[in-house]
């Protein structure tokens, strides 16, 4: 395999925002430390990271799930649409996870939005690799907005929001990697394009020690474009 998906970082959201996409390999999510070889025992080259391997036949069974549908709030210019975008990709992580299916996030992220392509990019590899997501759907407990003008045009979305457990099967000849629950807060800049509206950047919001959450800013992120003072959400 020419992409080795030990360099791949496919999770829950929180671990796209803070982690810094291709630094951190698939052991982050094991438990193993890639500097833990014995010494004069070298990984191979296809399989960089010693992970364990697996039959294809063992792994959980790839599950099949509906395309969610696009609620009418998206192409109303209203704060009740702006946080419906927010939601609408929240829900719909899990079906573009597991299928590869990216068209339900395409038209609803910014091009410029770094964040949203790397979840992009990183669906697209998962499902080029023959792996996909099991489990994970989120659960949109509440969402907030604040915008500018009238109708407005541009502004922040804040959900609350909690991932189930999940099971990442990124490549079906490796051992899977389980994912713990996660809740958080997730803060979104939302503009109106004129016709619906994107999300152009996401953040995951500072834990309550005022500090962000495990990493933080933008350089934190892998350069996703996190933006920064994402703390002063409401």
């Amino acid at each position: 395999m020419n992409r080795p998906v030990q360099r791949l970082i496919i999770a829950v959201l929180a671990l796209v925002l803070v982690v810094s996409v291709g630094a951190v390999g698939i052991s982050s999510l094991t438990g193993s430390n890639p500097g833990d070889e014995k010494q004069g025992e070298q990984p191979s080259a296809a399989n960089p990271d010693d992970r364990p391997t697996a039959d294809p036949a063992d792994q959980p069974p790839k599950p099949e799930l509906p395309r969610p549908e696009e609620p009418a709030g998206l192409t109303e210019q209203t704060s009740e649409g702006a946080q419906a975008i927010l939601t609408y990709l929240l829900e719909s992580y899990t079906y573009m996870m597991t299928t590869g299916d990216t068209s339900v996030w395409e038209d609803s992220v910014d091009p410029n939005c770094q964040v949203c392509t790397t979840f992009l990019s990183n669906a697209q590899l998962l499902n080029d690799q023959g792996g996909y997501l099991v489990d994970g759907e989120f659960d949109v407990r509440s969402t907030g907005f604040s915008g500018t003008g009238e109708p407005p045009a541009t502004g922040q979305v804040v959900a609350d929001f909690t991932q189930e457990a999940s099971i990442i099967v990124d490549d079906p000849n490796f051992q899977a990697s389980p994912v713990d629950e996660v809740s958080g807060q997730l803060i979104a800049q939302v503009a109106w394009d004129g016709s619906r509206w994107r999300v152009t950047d996401m953040s995951i919001a500072p834990g309550p020690g005022g500090g962000a959450s495990d990493a933080g800013g933008a350089s934190d992120a892998g350069g996703t474009g996190v933006a920064d003072g994402a703390g002063d959400a409401g």
